[in-house]
C-alpha cells in the first residue's frame, strides 16, 4: 500500500513539475506565419498530427512540419524569428526565461531554417539549433541559415553576426560571410558564403519589414514593442480621456467582439485562446478591451512592468448546455490558474469557495459584447445550435464562475482548426518520423557558453579540424528518397519501387542472331560488354551504332562479325577489359545467364 502510495506521489509530483516548467515558458513563443498545410502535434494531440494555426502558442515536445507547398515562422519572446522553409521537420527541443538566462533551442531533422536571433540582455542566454550531426549556437544577435539535407549533411550559413558550430570532432566559430558543411563522418569544410537565394532574400526582407521604425513603438511597453508592426498594419491609434492612446482595430465585420474569431484550445492543462486574426496575438493575451461610442471596441495596452501573459482574459459561465465568455475591461479582475499580473487572482492558491463574484461587467453591457456558444461546439468545435440560453447570461443574474470552464477536454478540444482535414501529402513522410537521427538529437545538452560542449557534457571543446576553402561551394545536389505516408506503407511481398538516383542493375545487350542456339540449349553465352553508363539498346539501335563505329568497336560497343572471327575478337576484348578494370574505367564484365 505504501508503495503504491508513493509511486502515485511520484507520478504527480513529476506530472506537476512538468506542468510547473512549461507554465512558466507558455507564451514565450507562437506560430506568427502559416503558409500552405503546415501540421503540428503536441503533448495534447499525442501522436496524430493536425492542422497548425497562427497564433498557436507552442512548447517544449512540440513538433512542426512544413510541407513541400508551405512555410512557417515562429516568433520567440524578445523579437527572436525562426522561419521554415518546405520540408522542413523541427522539434521545439527546450524554451527557458528567468533571472539567469533565456535559452531557445530547437532540433532539425531534416530541411532548411532561418534565424534572426535578437540575443539576450542577460548572461547564458543562447538559441541553439541540434541537427544529427551538428550543433550550432548563437550567443549574441545573429542572422544564420541552416540547411540539413535527407542524410544529414548539415551548412550553417552566417549572414550577421557570429555563430559557433560544434561537431562530434570540436567546436568552430563561423563569422558573417562565411559558411560551414560538415558530413557525417565530422569532415568539415568552411567556404565563403553562397550569393543571397530566394529563401534568404525572402526572409532578409521579412526582417525589414518586422523590425523597422513603427508608430506603435511609442505606445506599447517595452515587452510588447516586438508586436509594433501587428499593431501597425490591423489599426490605428486613438486618445481618451480616461485610458490615454489606445489602439482600435480595423473591423470590417458587423457584430464583431473581441474573443470571438478563434478557438478556446486545451493545451498545457488550460483553455487557452487561439485567434484566426493575424494581429490576434498581443491583444488577446496582454492587457484588456473596452467600447466607447464613436470609436466602438479598443485594446487598453498593459502599463510599463505589468505586461503579463495571460491565457484570454474573460469572464465565465458555463451549464451543462452551453459555455459564455465576456472580455474583462481595465481594471476588472481576472481568476486564473496561475499569476498574470495586476487585478488577477491566483484560484490555485485561494480557496474558491469564499470567492465572491458579481455579474456586473462593463463590456457586458455592450450590444453583441457576449458570446454565446452549445457546450458540444466548445468542446469539438463542431458547429451545433444553442438552445435554451439567454442571449446575455451575464444580465441575467446567473452565476459567474471563478476561472475557466470545469469541462472535460475531449479529443478534438486540443486541435486549433478542428473543422479542417489534413491532406495526404502534407503529413510527414514515415521515413522523416522514424528516422534514426532524430534519436541522435534528443536529450542534447544546452552549451549555454561558448567554452561548453553540447556533445560531452562536462568536457572542454576542442577546436574543430576544418578544410579551408578559398571559393563558395556549390549547392550539393541530394537525391530524394521514395516518399513513403505513414497510411500509405506498402503491404507486404510487394514487389519495391526503384528509388530514383539509385544504380539499376545493368542487363546484357540482345543481339539478334547471337548466341541464340546455345541460350536455348542452356549453354553460356560469351560475356557482353556494356557502356559505363549502363544504357541498353535495341538490337536495330545496336546495328546502326555498330556500322558507324567500324571494326574498332568505339566507345567499347558490340560490333557483329563473322563467326570466323569471335573467339579471336573476344580474346583482344577480354585482355583489354582487364587493363580498363585495373584502371577503374570500367566495371566487370558480366556472364549472360
Amino acid at each position: 500500500m505504501k508503495r503504491l502510495i508513493f509511486i502515485i506521489f511520484m507520478l504527480f509530483f513529476i506530472t506537476g513539475t512538468s506542468l510547473a516548467a512549461h507554465a512558466d515558458v507558455i507564451g514565450t513563443a507562437r506560430l506568427s506565419l502559416v503558409q500552405g498545410d503546415v501540421v503540428v502535434q503536441s503533448r495534447d494531440t499525442g501522436t496524430e498530427w493536425v492542422a497548425a494555426s497562427i497564433n498557436l502558442p507552442l512548447l517544449p515536445g512540440d513538433k512542426l512540419w512544413v510541407p513541400d507547398d508551405g512555410r512557417a515562422e515562429i516568433q520567440f519572446l524578445g523579437g527572436t524569428y525562426l522561419r521554415a522553409d518546405r520540408n522542413t521537420s523541427l522539434d521545439i527541443t527546450k524554451l527557458k526565461k528567468d533571472e539567469e538566462g533565456k535559452v531557445i533551442q530547437v532540433a532539425t531533422p531534416q530541411g532548411r531554417i532561418y534565424v534572426n536571433y535578437r540575443g539576450s540582455a542577460t548572461g547564458n542566454s543562447v538559441f541553439q539549433v541540434d541537427t544529427p550531426f551538428v550543433s550550432a549556437m548563437a550567443y549574441g544577435r545573429a542572422k544564420f541559415d541552416i540547411n540539413v539535407y535527407e542524410n544529414g549533411y548539415t551548412e550553417v550559413s552566417v549572414t550577421a553576426g557570429v555563430v559557433y558550430v560544434e561537431s562530434q570532432n570540436g567546436n568552430s566559430k563561423v563569422d558573417a560571410g562565411n559558411m560551414i558543411s560538415v558530413r557525417s563522418d565530422n569532415y568539415a569544410e568552411l567556404s565563403p558564403r553562397r550569393p543571397r537565394d530566394e529563401w534568404v532574400k525572402w526572409n532578409l526582407s521579412r526582417d525589414s519589414f518586422l523590425t523597422g521604425a513603427r508608430t506603435s513603438s511609442r505606445y506599447l511597453p517595452p515587452e510588447l514593442d516586438v508586436y509594433s508592426s501587428d499593431f501597425d498594419e490591423n489599426g490605428k491609434w486613438v486618445y481618451t480621456s480616461d485610458y490615454g492612446y489606445v489602439w482600435r482595430p480595423l473591423i470590417v465585420v458587423n457584430n464583431w467582439a473581441p474573443y470571438r474569431t478563434g478557438r478556446w484550445c486545451w493545451i498545457n492543462s488550460d483553455y487557452i485562446w487561439v485567434s484566426y486574426e493575424p494581429w490576434g496575438w498581443a491583444p488577446y493575451h496582454y492587457g484588456r478591451w473596452a467600447f466607447r461610442g464613436g470609436i466602438g471596441w479598443f485594446w487598453v495596452p498593459p502599463a510599463i512592468n505589468a505586461a503579463f501573459w495571460a491565457p484570454g482574459f474573460v469572464a465565465w459561465i458555463y451549464t451543462p448546455t452551453y459555455v459564455s465568455w465576456v472580455p474583462l475591461a481595465p481594471g476588472e479582475t481576472y481568476y486564473g490558474h496561475g499569476h498574470y499580473g495586476p487585478h488577477s487572482v491566483n484560484i490555485n492558491k485561494v480557496n474558491i469557495k469564499n470567492i465572491n463574484i458579481t455579474n456586473i461587467y462593463n463590456n457586458a453591457r455592450v450590444a453583441d459584447s457576449v458570446t454565446v456558444i452549445n457546450r458540444e461546439t466548445f468542446v469539438t468545435g463542431r458547429p451545433v445550435k444553442v438552445s435554451g440560453a439567454p442571449a446575455n447570461p451575464f444580465i441575467e443574474g446567473i452565476k459567474v464562475s471563478p476561472g475557466r470552464p470545469e469541462i472535460k477536454a475531449g479529443k478534438t478540444t486540443s486541435l486549433p482548426l478542428p473543422m479542417k482535414g489534413v491532406p495526404q501529402k502534407s503529413l510527414p513522410p514515415k521515413q522523416i518520423i522514424e528516422t534514426k537521427e532524430t534519436g541522435k538529437m534528443s536529450g542534447r545538452p544546452v552549451a549555454v557558453n561558448r567554452h561548453e560542449s553540447s556533445f560531452k557534457t562536462g568536457k572542454q571543446v576542442n577546436p574543430m579540424p576544418l578544410n579551408r576553402i578559398g571559393y563558395p561551394k556549390p549547392v550539393k545536389s541530394v537525391q530524394k528518397p521514395e516518399v513513403i505516408r505513414p497510411q500509405e506503407q506498402k503491404a507486404t511481398g510487394e514487389r519495391p519501387k526503384v528509388i530514383q538516383g539509385e544504380d539499376k542493375k545493368r542487363r546484357p545487350v540482345p543481339t539478334k542472331g547471337i548466341g541464340k542456339d546455345k541460350m536455348q540449349k542452356g549453354q553460356k553465352d560469351k560475356p557482353v560488354i556494356l557502356p559505363k553508363e549502363g544504357a541498353v539498346r535495341s538490337p536495330l539501335k545496336q546495328k546502326e551504332i555498330n556500322k558507324t563505329a567500324g571494326h574498332n568497336g568505339i566507345n567499347g560497343r558490340q560490333r557483329i562479325m563473322p563467326e570466323e572471327d569471335t573467339q579471336k575478337l573476344h580474346m583482344l576484348k577480354k585482355e583489354f577489359n582487364r587493363s580498363q578494370v585495373q584502371q577503374g574505367f570500367i566495371d566487370r564484365p558480366r556472364t549472360m545467364p
